[in-house]
């Protein structure tokens, strides 16, 4: 599948572009203890990047990406797609994304308040408002434009900003570590909101404000998401868990199947 995929899939809480994001292992049984939801996750990366903990890790990323061959992945955004055909295949991302979201916040019942439960209303629960959606959404856009292909210098800094953070991204991936990875996410934001200080389209600039007041949130989101991909190939304890697993393997199929769709339609 092609680089527009990405943008698609980055609809889809639990994907790309936190996909570099190691899923857990698929458990086979579900208990109050082996749940650590992913705002707590993201929390303690937080403190951990703002008090110099993945210093020494983010200049090694510095020095690998000032030798970093980036022929391929610049290759890989070089076909251009239409913003109509984006605006058609994520509306209908999105509408998928809204019906399973309802069918997941119903089985689980308001008076629970287990980590459990915690972790599918953080998957499913609404934490954007519109503002902010479109925020990101506009961010997203750059993960399929090639360097200096920007409607202006501005879009162009941030394009390259999100090149060089896929190349950073790919290479932590290798050594498995969620903790970094999500530390490279808060460096790419802050670096997106230093670069926007001088940016001559507010709008723009705007976006980028907007996108990083909830940064966190959306990573401990995607976070709960993995986590119950994952969790959804095994078998649950209970009721609530074999329906809420069940909800989501029917829709991977059917956010597998729309992604089959999109490639095709883009070839």
């Amino acid at each position: 599948m092609g680089k527009l995929n990405t943008i698609f899939a980055a609809l889809f809480c639990a994907t790309a572009p936190i996909a570099s994001i190691d899923a857990q292992e698929p458990k086979t049984e579900v208990t109050e203890t082996s749940i650590k939801l992913g705002k707590e996750t993201v929390s303690t990366v937080r403190s951990g990047y703002e008090n110099g903990k993945y210093n020494e890790f983010l200049s090694e990323m510095d020095a690998s990406y000032k030798d970093a061959d980036l022929k391929g992945l610049i290759a890989m955004r070089e076909k251009e797609v239409p913003v109509d055909f984006q605006d058609e295949w994520t509306a209908k991302f999105e509408a998928l994304q809204k019906v399973r979201n309802q069918e997941l916040l119903t089985v689980i019942s308001d008076k629970d308040s287990s980590p459990f439960a915690q972790k599918v209303r953080s998957v499913a629960s609404n934490i954007s408002t519109s503002e902010q959606e479109k925020a990101v959404s506009k961010l997203n856009s750059f993960i399929a434009m090639a360097p200096g292909k920007g409607a202006n210098d501005d879009e162009n800094t941030l394009i390259d900003i999100d090149v060089e953070y896929e190349y950073k991204l790919l290479h932590a991936a290798n050594d498995h570590s969620k903790e970094r990875q999500l530390a490279l996410r808060m460096e790419k934001m802050d670096k997106m909101v230093q670069a926007s200080k001088s940016f001559q389209d507010l709008s723009l600039k705007a976006a980028v404000g907007l996108a990083s007041s909830n940064l966190d949130a959306r990573l401990a989101r995607n976070l709960d998401g993995v986590d119950l991909n994952g969790l959804a190939k095994g078998k649950g304890s209970n009721q609530t868990e074999e329906s809420v697993y069940s909800i989501i393997s029917s829709y991977q199929g059917q956010f597998s199947d729309l992604m089959k769709q999109i490639d095709h339609a883009n070839r």
